[in-house]
């Protein structure tokens, strides 16, 4: 039985992976949350919109159980997120002027491709769930909170 790998090329297969994984898509999506909040005083209204919306692809990423049909939306807006970020970055920076770090419109291209890049572990998570090896380790991995682990027998008695 294979394992989905995560962005890094290490094997979901133990318990820790998984949670560091958790750990850094929650990470992505307050990074994402911040970024939409910086936006909101922006001059063009909504620019705050496309972070908000990316920062919830990547909190749905924390749910552990979503159906096929499910995964496969999210892994579509997430692409389309990720592609809509670049292709806004590129349309940016050629207006951009030679102190571009020094205004607004600068950190704001400097923000689009970060959330881009962001956007690549998060599409890496839910095109893994479409996998038939990613689901085969998500339910051998499904047990109760406080259950013991399985390599570990009880002492017969």
């Amino acid at each position: 039985m294979g394992v989905c790998m995560n962005a890094h090329g290490m094997a979901n297969g133990s318990r820790g992976q998984i949670e560091v994984m958790q750990y850094i898509h929650g990470f992505i999506a307050g990074v994402l949350v911040l970024l939409a909040l910086i936006h909101i005083p922006f001059p063009e209204p909504l620019a705050w919109l496309p972070y908000s919306v990316a920062a919830g692809l990547a909190l749905i990423t924390l749910k552990s159980e979503l159906s096929m049909a499910v995964s496969r939306i999210l892994a579509i807006a997430t692409a389309g997120m990720m592609f809509f970020f670049f292709a806004l970055f590129f349309l940016v920076v050629p207006t951009l002027e030679a102190n571009w770090y020094t205004t607004q419109y600068g950190w704001a291209a400097v923000g689009l491709l970060l959330s881009a890049f962001v956007m690549i572990p998060i599409l890496s998570d839910y095109s893994c769930r479409l996998k038939a090896e990613c689901r085969e380790a998500r339910e051998a991995r499904k047990t109760a909170f406080f259950s013991v682990p399985s390599n570990i027998r009880p002492e017969s008695r």
